[in-house]
């Protein structure tokens, strides 16, 4: 008798998976200290051999021309993987992936959001921010240096805005102004070298870190499911770089992960409209590199 293949083994408590579909957010320990420190070395090595003195950026690493391969294996990491499947199902599918870099110093604010930015006002669903909404997307951010920069308002991705929340936002619910006031219910995440902090980016969130006291590198990843179809932020990656020739050149593992995401995006064309809104926010209002 031929046995059973082993089953995906849960790593979160059904405690943890309720906070995240109540909360929005989950922290988790992920990496040593020693991965950490591998991890800064391969940046700083990177950005000695791009001669990049930038003070701050926003690299999509997983591009050609702007890979740093000696982090690209993040998105293998199977302690990553293992959180994600447990939050949102099997087939997890990398879909996004940024270095955020800041020098101490550097003046970083974001106005309150849902990343839905991209999108045409005419065309964002009230819907999306329900409780009988399937959430089929994660965020997460994993700093390699101590990153108090995400705030989130819990609980916010399966409501419709609240009082305070759309004085500020006004007419829209994309974004609110950078001076806007604070939000009571707004909550700082403070993460510690190798924590992640996974969350709902359909949650009122903001990257906020007034001028930044220590330097910041983190990388942050999307994931989905190919349980369920796409949310609206499936697509970030663009995946019209990845030649055959691109990919060879990649980690084994790394390789197959971008192979998969182009297999499930072939299955959903329809996103492909979502991508190409994302594409032009990048070039236009929220300046990556």
């Amino acid at each position: 008798m031929t046995p059973s293949p082993p089953m995906p083994t849960t790593v979160l408590t059904e405690a943890e998976r309720a906070v995240f579909r109540e909360q929005g957010y989950l922290i988790r320990r992920i990496l040593d200290d020693a991965s950490v420190a591998h991890y800064v070395a391969a940046v700083d090595a990177s950005r000695r051999e791009r001669s990049d003195a930038r003070r701050m950026s926003n690299l999509q690493f997983l591009q050609p021309g702007k890979a740093i391969r000696g982090i690209q294996d993040i998105i293998c990491n199977d302690d990553i993987l293992a959180v994600c499947r447990d939050l949102l199902g099997d087939g997890i599918v990398i879909d996004g992936a940024s270095l955020f870099y800041g020098e101490a110093g550097v003046d970083y604010r974001q106005g309150w959001h849902r990343d839905v930015l991209q999108v045409p006002d005419e065309q964002v669903d009230p819907h999306w921010f329900s409780e009988d909404y399937h959430y089929n997307y994660v965020q997460m951010n994993l700093p390699l240096t101590e990153d108090g920069c995400l705030w989130i308002v819990p609980g916010s991705h399966h409501r419709q805005l609240n009082a305070q929340e759309r004085a500020i936002f006004g007419n829209t619910e994309k974004m609110a102004p950078v001076d806007a006031p604070e939000l009571r219910e707004g909550r700082q995440i403070v993460v510690q070298p190798g924590e992640a902090v996974f969350y709902n980016n359909y949650a009122v969130h903001r990257g906020y870190g007034g001028v930044l006291q220590r330097r910041r590198i983190t990388i942050h990843l999307g994931f989905h499911s190919t349980e369920h179809a796409p949310t609206l932020h499936f697509g970030v990656l663009d995946h019209t770089e990845y030649t055959l020739d691109y990919l060879s050149s990649l980690q084994p593992c790394v390789r197959e992960a971008l192979r998969a995401h182009l297999v499930e995006r072939a299955r959903y064309p329809e996103v492909n409209v979502f991508h190409a809104y994302h594409q032009q926010f990048l070039s236009k209002e929220f300046k990556t590199t």
